[in-house]
């Protein structure tokens, strides 16, 4: 499984605007792609009340729900998962596409914003970093793509991970 993250050094860089850009970009070419979001600050997945809500309030380790053409499971867990276990969830995909977990090993792409983010990108003092997305151009020994070339950005993954 091939698995990417995009992370920034702070929120509102546009993460999320550049990962559904390139996650429409490589459907288009045919490819099978997973998202998995780092929610740093926790998250409620179903709504007071909800059937699934109560079993998860009655104590349930897990709830699966399972409606046409979807499935959604909720798992208690006293760790974040590994990417042996991601692909066990997340089953047969082309590629993941992580946003977040900067402090994650592995392949990343940053996006930064100058007026967002002060000082120096991330990847500047990290060779995990495989592209830098920003709002400025910076000289790094790494590709560099403006904020709106997401078809560089595309292109630039389908021929790193060979897809």
């Amino acid at each position: 499984m091939k698995v990417l993250s995009f992370v920034a050094a702070a929120s509102n860089s546009g993460k999320t605007t550049i990962i559904e850009k390139v996650v429409r970009l490589l459907k288009k070419r045919g490819l099978r792609v997973a998202v998995v979001k780092h929610a740093s600050k926790g998250f409620e997945l179903d709504r007071a009340g909800k059937d699934s809500w109560r079993f998860r309030q009655a104590g349930a380790d897990a709830v699966v729900l399972i409606g046409p053409g979807q499935t959604a499971v909720m798992k208690n867990m006293d760790r974040q998962p590994d990417d042996a276990e991601l692909e066990r969830l997340i089953g047969s995909v082309d590629v993941v596409i992580k946003e977040g977990f900067k402090s994650d090993p592995g392949p990343k792409i940053e996006v930064f914003r100058s007026k967002v983010t002060a000082g120096q990108p991330l990847c500047v003092n990290d060779n995990s970093f495989l592209a830098l997305v920003s709002d400025i151009e910076i000289k790094i020994q790494i590709p560099w793509f403006e904020l709106d070339d997401v078809e560089g950005v595309a292109s630039f993954i389908a021929a790193k991970f060979e897809l």
